[in-house]
């Protein structure tokens, strides 16, 4: 198997895993948040962190392919 592609395997698969991960904690997010069962200051301290690394992943996983891009391509 060609190194590329091992890599662009690699990279669909974080890209669906980290994809599916924010469509989880946005559902989450929006179920607390219209269930009046669940104070929403609790659901934004508990899942609010976990949404932010995850967004920070997504970011790094951009900044990473830019920058071996970038390099690969010099």
């Amino acid at each position: 198997m060609d190194s590329n592609r091992t890599i662009n395997l690699i990279l669909l698969i974080t890209v669906f895993t980290l994809a599916m991960i924010v469509v989880a904690v946005t559902g989450v997010l929006i179920s607390g948040l219209f269930d009046t069962r669940v104070d929403n200051a609790a659901i934004f301290d508990v899942i609010g962190p976990a949404f932010n690394t995850v967004i920070g992943a997504f970011v790094g996983l951009i900044g990473g392919i830019s920058l071996a891009r970038d390099k690969n391509e010099s």
